[in-house]
């Protein structure tokens, strides 16, 4: 099995470079096939196969992989026997047991599947870099909606999760951390030194909430949650099982509300949705207002511009989204008001 994957590699590989060579050479006659639907795998494979198949050594074959991964978003797909696969790298920084442990619990489910490589390891590394390979389901350009996410929230509880963090020294030690890295590296990023002060005090309300309103951790219930999660949710992203962790359940939400927010979208309607069909108790919904208080988004950008992966343009929409976004967090609370009582910081309020 693990063999023949690696054969179809080979051919996606001599399909692909197959393609870049014919539209380059004979531009007529590719967009001709190409306006009539006929993809080169139906012209030239038998001929691959049976002319190069094994010319191309594994060594070069990786490295030209390698060039088309980076230029397709860190991930490719293919088919087989009417199976869909991903072929993504894989971050460093997730922790394969972790996942391994969610797969195993959640067998028979919507999530993609890890393949083992040939050498019977989950893991493939290639020139420092390491690759995952996964057995995708679904149509993977889906879109799904809220419900979807509270659905997959009920289905997939942690009733029994024990693992319980502290979330106040959590955040708090993050604030330090990205304090430290800012006063270091950011002298010549000037919107990061105009904004940062801003979005720590919101991440200081963040963890002021959590103490004034005295939420209690044990009454909060963990499911399968992401990493980050977008507003517009597809399942390539969604079900893509190394985007995914154990959380307190409501760390989709609120990352999810928060994109529409900065995409100027609304939501009201999704909120609604979740106070009423989620099933949240009353720690649960006030977790639910200190993530929205907590700005993990521009905290990811900011970590990302440090490291030059991103350029400091990204922080505008952040900046330029503030009322908005205080707008929202007014009628966060004042939805949330109907069903239970909170304190907010004053200024919230005020701010209309």
């Amino acid at each position: 099995g693990s063999l023949l994957i690696f054969t179809l590699f080979t051919l996606l590989l001599l399909l692909l470079l197959f393609l870049i060579l014919f539209k380059y050479h004979e531009p007529t006659v590719f967009n001709r096939l190409d306006k009539k639907e006929v993809n080169p795998e139906v012209y030239a494979t038998n001929w691959l196969v049976n002319n190069t198949s094994g010319k191309l050594s594994l060594i070069n074959f990786f490295h030209l992989w390698d060039e088309i991964i980076k230029l397709e978003d860190n991930y490719l797909i293919f088919d087989e026997n009417n199976k869909s696969y991903l072929f993504i790298k894989y971050n460093s920084n997730i922790n394969i047991n972790n996942i391994l442990n969610i797969e195993n619990n959640i067998k028979n489910s919507k999530y993609f599947s890890i393949i083992k490589n040939i050498n019977n390891l989950y893991i493939t590394i290639f020139e420092k870099d390491k690759y995952v390979l996964l057995l995708t389901k679904g149509i993977l350009n889906e879109e799904l909606h809220i419900y979807d996410l509270v659905n997959n929230n009920k289905k997939y509880l942690y009733l029994n999760e024990n693992n319980k963090y502290d979330l106040v020294d959590l955040w708090s030690r993050k604030i330090d951390y990205l304090e430290y890295q800012v006063s270091e590296l950011s002298k010549e990023k000037k919107e990061i030194v105009r904004s940062f002060s801003y979005f720590v005090g919101m991440a200081e309300n963040a963890i002021s909430f959590i103490n004034i309103n005295n939420i209690n951790f044990n009454n909060i219930r963990k499911s399968i949650q992401h990493y980050r999660i977008k507003n517009n949710i597809i399942v390539i992203d969604y079900y893509n099982i190394l985007n995914t962790l154990i959380d307190y359940q409501i760390r989709d939400y609120t990352e999810y509300l928060k994109s529409k927010i900065y995409n100027n979208e609304d939501i009201l309607k999704d909120l609604k949705y979740i106070l009423n069909n989620a099933n949240l108790n009353e720690d649960e919904i006030k977790l639910l207002y200190a993530r929205m208080l907590f700005p993990t988004y521009y905290f990811d950008d900011i970590e990302d511009i440090l490291l030059d992966i991103k350029e400091e343009k990204e922080i505008e929409k952040y900046v330029s989204n503030i009322n908005n976004y205080l707008n929202a967090l007014n009628d966060i609370y004042l939805e949330i008001k109907k069903r239970i009582s909170i304190d907010i910081p004053s200024w919230i309020k005020s701010h209309n």
